[in-house]
């Protein structure tokens, strides 16, 4: 690890200390108890809301917004499912254990009550652009919500340079496909990943929509299937893969959990970390792209969050981390870029390029969904006429990602994402009075019926 590596890293630490860590829990357990367990009690009905109910004939949208519920949603979960589902796991495997996919497990049962709050936040303190655009994010309700103009700028710069931070994990993890899977040069990944994001942004907003719409259901389905079948292979092992999750979780020392060799510290540390890189609850990234929705009521789209948390944590990091675990891919002695391929190759060679095709379409739709949350930001600091520079800015940016470190990545990323994550936590505790009246007005007896719940 060169001078730069080490200076990063130890700045990643420092901000992602314990502190942070039981806050984001704590967050996420406050927000739990005050909708009074709004990720259970209505997990159904958000199930519905996003996975059902938009195939539906005789679906109507009603409200104002600029992309449909499920165009909305399927552009946030593209941000979330991507490569922090693959190399992110397997990076909190091999750095914190087995028991860091418990603690990812945790995480993402708190932040769903956290995503649920941020988007409720965004749909309520939205605006409508000068492009005719509906925009919203943290930035927009801690400077309506909270009158704090100075703190709104800074998360939006913050917001900038994180989205941008991303770009560089999701490109770097599709240049390391291209050289270890395909044995292509990453240089060819730079100049094809660029031309293909370019083609995707430059068509805004909309094109977005429409673009993650189709793509984004596809590849969910099919990594799911590919993983599943690498499990149901090894499924007589998955007791013992369980036990030692759950050991690994609450090792006091390493060692003690037999051959784990990790802390709970550790598990701690990368389990929170990655969990909240790839389901990004309590980033506040998610209520940027939910506040485009067309919708009746605040709470109805917030309820997308939950499923969003649920199908990025609960059903595809769980399959990337028990897919892992049960292959006997050694933790200690795998590349983190790596390692998800070698694990699927245990089943059949050919497995290793499914998982590179996956990776490849992932970072496809992550990319220009974060182009959105920095179009987002800069938007609010400048206005939407001064930002149309920023798409080509930002695909130089997936260039340049291709080219450099894998672990300088990761910490930078850990680094910003900690400082980024701060502001908005503050915003949503000192704003959660608005979320428990908009949750209680929406879930009254006769609102129920006036939209429509079941």
């Amino acid at each position: 690890m060169n001078v730069i590596e080490n200076y990063v890293k130890f700045l990643a630490d420092l901000v992602w200390g314990d502190w942070l860590l039981f806050t984001l829990i704590g967050v996420g357990l406050y927000f739990t108890i005050i909708t009074r367990g709004i990720q259970i009690r209505k997990f159904r009905f958000a199930i519905n809301e996003s996975l059902i109910k938009p195939f539906k004939k005789d679906n109507k949208i009603n409200g104002v917004g600029t992309l449909t519920p499920f165009q909305s949603f399927t552009t946030a979960l593209a941000s979330c499912v991507g490569n922090g589902n693959i190399v992110g796991v397997a990076t909190a495997l091999v750095y914190g254990g087995p028991g860091a996919l418990f603690w990812m497990w945790v995480a993402a049962f708190v932040g769903m009550a956290t995503k649920y709050a941020e988007i409720l936040l965004g749909m309520v303190y939205r605006v409508k652009g000068d492009d005719g655009i509906y925009v919203g994010g943290p930035m927009y309700y801690i400077e309506k919500g909270l009158k704090i103009k100075w703190l709104a700028k800074v998360f939006s710069v913050l917001l900038i340079i994180q989205i941008c931070g991303g770009n560089l994990i999701q490109s770097n993890a599709v240049a390391g496909v291209f050289e270890d899977i395909f044995h292509l040069p990453k240089i060819s990944a730079a100049f094809f990943l660029s031309f293909a994001v370019g083609l995707v942004i430059i068509g805004g907003i909309k094109k977005l929509g429409a673009f993650a719409e189709k793509l984004v259901p596809f590849m969910s389905i099919l990594y799911i299937i590919g993983g599943l079948i690498v499990i149901l292979i090894n499924i007589s092992i998955i007791p013992q893969t369980i036990i030692l999750i759950f050991k690994s979780a609450f090792s006091v020392k390493a060692g003690v959990a037999g051959a784990i060799g990790y802390t709970i510290k550790q598990a701690l540390r990368y389990g929170v970390t990655r969990g909240l890189y790839s389901n990004e609850a309590g980033e506040g990234s998610a209520p940027v792209l939910h506040s485009s929705a067309i919708t009746d009521h605040p709470v109805r789209q917030a309820l997308f969050g939950i499923t969003e948390v649920f199908i990025d944590t609960g059903i595809i990091c769980t399959i990337t981390g028990f897919t892992v675990l049960t292959s006997g891919i050694s933790l200690l002695d795998s590349p983190p870029g790596t390692l998800t391929s070698l694990a699927f190759s245990t089943v059949h060679p050919f497995m290793q390029y499914f998982v590179g095709i996956a990776m490849i379409l992932f970072a496809f739709t992550s990319i220009p969904a974060q182009w959105y949350f920095g179009q987002v930001g800069l938007t609010h600091l400048v206005g939407a006429n001064k930002t149309q520079w920023f798409k080509y800015f930002f695909v130089c940016f997936t260039f340049f990602g291709s080219l450099i470190s894998f672990k300088l990545v990761w910490y930078l990323q850990d680094f910003i994402l900690g400082i980024l994550i701060i502001p908005n936590l503050i915003a949503i505790l000192l704003l959660s009075k608005v979320v428990t009246e908009y949750t209680n007005d929406f879930f009254k007896p006769e609102i129920e019926r006036k939209y429509n719940f079941k």
